[in-house]
């Protein structure tokens, strides 16, 4: 095999691995929810806004999130006395475990994948993140394109 092919072999089996890994933290989470429970956790006050904001996502999207997050007991959602308007959430014990063992693991993959940047002279970085960033611009407007044929599945 070329170190081309072995290339992008690598990147399949990065995304493979992410795909595999990333729901087992506790079974029917998704990416989305599991990074909302982490918001949640950082943020004393979040409400569906700040949230939104955070992950990019649309309010709708948040609310429903949010609407799945309280009916799995992970997250309660609470108001300011005196003001009824905003909603805002908090995590729960049992999101609060969700919290720490993602918080956890992030904090140990950003250490290992630091430590191995850290391998390579900063020249060879340079042309590392701009493949990274090559290969992310290929995901982004793939997405894009399949989205404005309305191909989306």
């Amino acid at each position: 095999m070329n170190i081309e092919n072995e290339i992008i072999f690598s990147l399949k089996k990065i995304q493979e691995n992410t795909e595999l890994f990333a729901p087992n933290i506790d079974g029917e989470l998704s990416i989305s929810q599991i990074h909302c429970i982490s918001i949640i956790g950082d943020n004393e006050d979040a409400n569906v806004t700040k949230i939104s904001n955070e992950l990019e996502m649309t309010t709708g999207a948040i609310t429903k999130m949010c609407k799945k997050l309280l009916s799995q007991d992970l997250v309660e959602k609470y108001q300011e006395t005196g003001n009824k308007q905003k909603i805002y959430y908090k995590l729960t014990e049992s999101g609060q475990r969700i919290y720490k063992i993602h918080k956890k693991l992030h904090d140990k993959i950003q250490r290992d994948k630091k430590s191995i940047v850290e391998k390579y002279t900063e020249d060879e970085q340079v042309i590392i993140l701009g493949f990274l960033n090559d290969i992310n611009s290929l995901i982004d407007n793939t997405f894009k394109d399949i989205e404005k044929d309305g191909n989306m599945y």
